[in-house]
């Protein structure tokens, strides 16, 4: 054998390996294994449920919440009166009434003996402390992510639901959507769409915006702020910026991004190089913008991914979105079917057959726009025949996950997003950041994703 094909061997085993030990090691990336248990109630009974923290992302929740049948918020905690308030009238708006409300999330464990489980909204550095503590009690947990701002205390969370055999699903909603779940199977495993995967490009732009404020008159006395781990309102309005309390906007907007990225791949990636700046806000403490560059190993090559988070001047460049891209097309996903798109080369086989299974629907083509004579230098790519999903979702942010979450705590399916699934991406997260500081690449071992 010349020296030459040995080279080309050696990353390939690698490859093969690494591939091997990591569908030990992060077994829940493609087909978690957590399977649904029995709640305290039949399926039949009413389904009670406490909200833990009831900002921003709480108020999501508890906005799917009311729409699905025989799920009851029975309780609401949250350490600030303009939360409690706004929680309690809105289920009182929505034919749950009289629902009691608590600043200290024990007192509440304390007080609802008739709960089967509860969701955590709170800001991420109370999030494994709250989940053990509800884990312990018998109950089950939906966490909002990140499920925490260091490894040891996200790894904690995951060993309590295994040791007290209780559920909990972290809130990577994009495994519950319709449209992403369709995509993964139908078009990327089954159809195989795209053909050889070569390049991923994850996007999360986001428009500047100045601090959160709040009304005076609504300020949480300093004891207060200082008994539950703020030093003041503006940290508790902000806390997103502050690295006590979690790991910035690329740990909260980013693993969500990565978690597709492993759920789809089936792996955890290798390597990681990344940059990071605070151009925009150089008096906050945590990044703005970080560009980061991974190798994952798929199949019988490696996938380049690209990460970015942004931060642009306005709101016309706020878009997020996962693009797969392969030798026959590319798949586009987002949220917002805005900007979700899927495309086929010309120079690949028809998908007449997967447009007549329903799995796409051809779109007409829009001609791309002629450069003037002035202009005829300029060098324009080809453009990919037009596909679009045809699945439509017309649920709130956050509601089939939530669905999936009640209907595995009744035992009727198992969770789409389990601890052990959800842990990866946290890894590849903070690793990233730890590549920012160091502006040297960082290798992901096997063991990093062991849980």
């Amino acid at each position: 054998m010349s020296a030459h094909h040995a080279h080309d061997d050696r990353p390939r085993l690698r490859r093969r390996k690494f591939l091997q030990a990591t569908a030990v090691a992060a077994s829940g990336l493609l087909a978690p294994s957590v399977h649904a248990v029995s709640a305290h109630r039949t399926a039949q009974d009413e389904l009670r449920v406490a909200l833990i923290g009831a900002g921003y992302q709480g108020r999501i929740l508890l906005s799917a919440a009311v729409h699905i049948p025989g799920l009851r918020v029975s309780a609401i905690c949250d350490i600030w009166k303009s939360s409690q308030n706004f929680a309690r009238n809105f289920l009182e708006l929505n034919q749950q009434p009289n629902v009691p409300v608590y600043d200290d999330y024990r007192e509440l464990l304390a007080q609802q003996r008739d709960l089967s489980a509860v969701l955590i909204a709170t800001p991420d550095f109370v999030h494994a402390e709250q989940t053990n503590a509800c884990l312990e009690a018998g109950l089950h947990v939906y966490c909002e992510p990140m499920m925490a701002h260091t490894l040891p205390a996200a790894r904690s969370m995951v060993d309590t639901a295994r040791r007290t055999g209780r559920l909990l699903q972290i809130g990577f909603q994009r495994r519950s959507h319709v449209r992403y779940r369709h995509a993964v199977d139908k078009l990327l495993r089954e159809a195989q769409l795209p053909g050889r995967l070569h390049v991923v490009q994850l996007q999360w732009a986001q428009g500047a915006k100045a601090l959160h404020g709040w009304p005076r008159r609504a300020d949480i006395p300093v004891d207060v702020l200082r008994r539950y781990g703020y030093a003041d309102m503006t940290q508790f309005r902000n806390w997103i910026w502050f690295p006590e309390y979690c790991a910035g906007p690329y740990g909260a907007f980013a693993t969500q991004q990565l978690d597709v990225c492993h759920w789809f791949l089936g792996s955890p990636p290798q390597l990681v190089t990344a940059v990071g700046d605070r151009g925009f806000y150089p008096d906050r403490p945590q990044l703005d913008s970080v560009f980061a560059l991974y190798q994952f190993p798929y199949q019988d090559h490696t996938v380049r991914v690209s990460a970015t988070m942004l931060t642009t001047t306005g709101t016309e460049g706020a878009r997020q979105f996962e693009r797969f891209l392969g030798d026959h097309g590319s798949v586009q996903l987002a949220e917002n079917p805005r900007w979700t798109r899927v495309g086929r080369e010309p120079t690949a086989a028809e998908w007449d057959e997967w447009v007549r299974r329903n799995y796409v629907v051809r779109q007409e083509a829009v001609a791309a726009h002629a450069a003037a004579d002035e202009q005829a230098d300029v060098h324009v790519s080809g453009e990919l025949e037009p596909y679009r999903i045809p699945i439509e979702v017309t649920t709130l942010p956050c509601q089939a996950h939530l669905e999936n979450f009640v209907a595995a705590v009744r035992g009727e399916a198992p969770l789409n997003c389990p601890a052990e699934a959800a842990y990866a991406s946290h890894v590849t997260a903070l690793k990233t950041l730890e590549a920012t500081q160091s502006r040297a690449e960082v290798s992901l071992e096997v063991s990093d994703y062991a849980v």
